[in-house]
């Protein structure tokens, strides 16, 4: 058995002994996660996982999207139907960039090297989240959520730009597909059948973190981490470290818990910004689920994910010093 399963499941095993000593913990956090996908999650993300899929399917956004062609072409080497891409997930947020981009890569809309470009600038959250969720309800200052609203967004165009050149060589021209009398007569039961499954796969990823960093800060499992970095940095905050920590495996605990670290906003756009931009662990794996079908490479979606988060960081320091 080779030695990376041997550890990770050697993890699960130690995971699965918590649940057992503090049943009642892990229940708890995982109906809290439930209740926050069923209450907020669901009716937000799943009317816009239908109705792409199914614009998708009918193939009528690559004749939306061809008016804004060459400005994409220029930007980012992709064809315009990455505009819609962007317009999508920056309106509803994560992960409906993946599941847009996952499922033109299906209906041979777009080809492998575009659709890891696309991916570049089109995984972001949303306004919803931004300005309601972090802003206003954690933070209650909603200037805060438009600089890192301006930073997240803008961040994803730059990281798109960085990204540009990438498998480009290994282009290919590929011409949407018709759509079939037999297809189009199954169109709304397909769209419906996979909209089901992507919501239901983002409860899951959500129930299962909420429980996972629920378990860690119950038994202080960062402890370690905290205090080599408190002996290497005599000055640093505990708790922003912890939030950051937080913020890196469930993106909404991290969040909460940095609002209450009192940080000026400034501090904290910058940290929000670099969190909001790289997702999470509970994001990014929703997000990779759906990319799967186009086998991306799992060290260009990281790195990339990260690029995102210095660029966003470094555009909230800068929008910071003029709006906060």
């Amino acid at each position: 058995m080779k030695k990376h399963i041997v550890f990770i499941s050697i993890l699960l095993i130690i995971l699965l002994s918590f649940l057992v000593i503090v049943p009642e913990v892990s229940i708890s956090a995982c109906l809290t996660g439930i209740n926050v996908w069923a209450t907020s999650i669901l009716p937000a993300l799943f009317p816009f996982f239908f109705f792409t899929k199914l614009l998708g399917d009918l193939g009528f956004i690559t004749y939306i999207s061809r008016g804004v062609a060459p400005l994409t072409k220029r930007l980012f080497n992709t064809s315009g139907i990455s505009s819609y891409v962007y317009l999508m997930s920056i309106l509803s947020g994560y992960p409906v960039g993946a599941k847009i981009t996952s499922d033109l890569y299906e209906n041979k809309i777009i080809d492998l090297g575009e659709a890891h470009r696309i991916v570049t600038f089109t995984s972001t959250s949303g306004p919803l989240f931004i300005l309601g969720t972090v802003a206003v309800g954690m933070f209650e200052n909603k200037t805060l959520g438009y600089v890192v609203l301006l930073a997240h967004f803008i961040g994803a165009i730059v990281n798109g730009l960085c990204y540009r050149k990438y498998m480009l060589k290994t282009e290919k021209t590929i011409k949407p597909n018709n759509v079939s009398a037999t297809k189009t007569e199954n169109i709304l039961e397909n769209c419906m059948f996979s909209s089901i499954k992507s919501i239901l796969i983002v409860g899951g990823y959500i129930a299962i973190f909420f429980m996972l960093i629920t378990i860690f800060n119950h038994f202080n499992l960062f402890l370690p981490i905290t205090f080599v970095l408190s002996k290497i940095f005599p000055n640093l905050n505990v708790n922003v470290v912890t939030s950051v920590l937080n913020g890196i495996i469930e993106l909404t605990r991290g969040c909460l818990d940095l609002s209450t670290c009192g940080l000026n906003l400034n501090v904290s756009a910058i940290i929000l910004s670099g969190l909001i931009s790289f997702g999470g662990i509970s994001i990014n794996l929703q997000a990779l689920t759906f990319l799967k079908k186009m086998n991306i490479n799992l060290k260009f979606y990281f790195c990339q994910k990260l690029t995102h988060a210095l660029f966003s960081m470094v555009l909230a320091f800068l929008f910071g010093l003029v709006i906060l």
